[in-house]
């Protein structure tokens, strides 16, 4: 085989061009456009990160605000819940009171009631007894009403304390108290037993209220000393409005 070199280095030349017009013209443009691809590739690789980061920290702070909702939903629920105990606690608290109130008012309208109605009754027992005590003193001597009471009276001054007694013997505004206008015997006789008692002459004035019944009664500006039939029949009253306010 004979080789024409003068072809082999047309042929060399044209493969030389043919490589630097290559290089020039595609593998040049070709790399820089990969190049430049590859930059805007790297560029939207890097904005795709800093969008998935922006999108990340936009989701915890979303997630946080949502914990955070949740929180003070919770929080809110807790003081109202809380504040709906204290009421319904103040509310039954109230009630209890008002409960407490009526019951206290209810017992003692009852109480008031029963003694009014013990009042009616010892007030009717007792107008009862002094028509009876009246009744019976029709069909007796007149003098049974003030002689039977003189020593009594007598021993309700002597039970008095001895400046008691003095300051009665003092007393100007003395006064006897008497169920009828007194005779001359029944007049010595209560001013010879006052005097006796309280060991000197006492003045006193006479006064008469029948509704004394019977008896008398001394009394000047500091006590009174009781021997009749109405203060009996009030002890009587008292004492059966006391009985009745023990059952």
């Amino acid at each position: 085989m004979k080789i024409d070199w003068s072809t082999l280095a047309l042929q060399t030349v044209n493969l030389l061009v043919l490589l630097w017009l290559l290089q020039r013209y595609l593998f040049r443009p070709v790399a820089r456009i990969i190049a430049e691809r590859q930059a805007a590739a790297q560029t939207l690789i890097g904005d795709a990160a800093a969008v998935k980061l922006a999108a990340r920290k936009e989701l915890d702070a979303m997630t946080a605000e949502r914990a955070q909702l949740a929180a003070r939903r919770a929080e809110a629920l807790a003081q109202i819940e809380h504040e709906a105990s204290q009421q319904r606690a103040a509310l039954l608290a109230a009630a209890q009171d008002d409960a407490d109130r009526l019951r206290t008012e209810a017992v003692a309208e009852m109480q008031r009631d029963r003694a009014a109605l013990a009042d009616e009754e010892s007030a009717r027992a007792v107008r009862l007894a002094v028509d009876i005590a009246r009744k019976l003193l029709e069909h007796m001597p007149d003098s049974i009403r003030v002689e039977p009471f003189i020593d009594g009276l007598v021993d309700g001054v002597n039970r008095l304390s001895s400046t008691a007694r003095q300051e009665l013997i003092a007393d100007a505004s003395l006064q006897l108290t008497v169920p009828r206008a007194l005779t001359a015997d029944e007049q010595r006789a209560c001013e010879a037993a006052l005097s006796a008692a309280l060991g000197h002459a006492v003045v006193w004035h006479a006064q008469i209220d029948g509704t004394l019944v019977a008896g008398l009664e001394l009394g000047g500006r500091l006590g009174i000393v009781r021997n009749s039939w109405r203060d009996q029949l009030e002890q009587v009253r008292n004492g059966l409005r006391d009985d009745d306010g023990h059952a």
